[in-house]
């Protein structure tokens, strides 16, 4: 299930932003490229488990029924083995870092890397993801300051409404250890919450380039390149 919703929204936003002619229809390339990897190595491990869960091997039998629930009962008692697998079976753990639509243009510096899902945090007790609903862009920027961006919030605001949303948050400690600065930066993050980029760049500028370049989106009242 987790595949399913993963895959009907990677090529959901895509499809909306190319009829909506926000986006050129190359876009819709690029579904293919990032889902493609998983769904083959899906394949792979469900077969895999297919057949060690309907062997007929009685020494597998034994293993089945007699090691592993135990054994199994004791690793998920262990943080580490949680922490491990939840972003394997949830899937969140998949990244595009090799992507076309990953901008790695200054993230040499940070921990999390354009192509990365958004990690979770807290932000002032709530999940980071609750500020981040509307189906848009996200531009984020962290500052010590991070009230501080009237002017910037108002140009993407009247440049592009429709497409991208801000958002300013301070750098807590938790943010320092996740993304590794005490630096102010930004993230733009894709409408399905994966990085586009990462950068100390905290401008128009920077989301204008990346819609340009990796989307196909000319101007915010413009139709998109051909």
């Amino acid at each position: 299930m987790n595949t399913g919703i993963q895959d009907g929204y990677n090529l959901a936003w895509k499809i909306a932003l190319a009829i909506r002619g926000k986006a050129d229809a190359k876009l819709l390339e690029t579904y293919n490229e990032e889902r493609l990897e998983n769904a083959k190595h899906l394949l792979k491990t469900t077969d895999r488990f297919f057949g060690f869960a309907a062997g007929t091997d009685w020494l597998m039998n034994f293993f089945r029924l007699h090691v592993l629930p135990p054994l199994a009962k004791h690793l998920f008692s262990l943080d580490a083995v949680r922490k491990f697998a939840f972003p394997l079976v949830s899937q969140i753990g998949i990244n595009y870092r090799h992507g076309s639509l990953s901008n790695h243009a200054g993230d040499e510096d940070f921990e999390v890397k354009a192509g990365d899902r958004l990690p979770y945090f807290l932000v002032d007790g709530k999940s980071i993801y609750d500020r981040l609903q509307q189906a848009k862009f996200h531009f984020l920027v962290f500052s010590s300051e991070p009230n501080n961006f009237h002017v910037l919030k108002n140009e993407l605001d009247g440049r592009y409404s429709e497409l991208v949303d801000f958002n300013g948050f301070s750098i807590s400690p938790e943010v320092q250890e996740i993304f590794g600065t005490n630096k102010d930066f930004s993230v733009l993050l894709r409408p399905d919450n994966h990085v586009g980029f990462i950068s100390s760049d905290i401008s128009s500028g920077s989301v204008q380039d990346y819609l340009t370049r990796f989307i196909g989106h000319s101007d915010g009242n413009d139709s998109p390149r051909r």
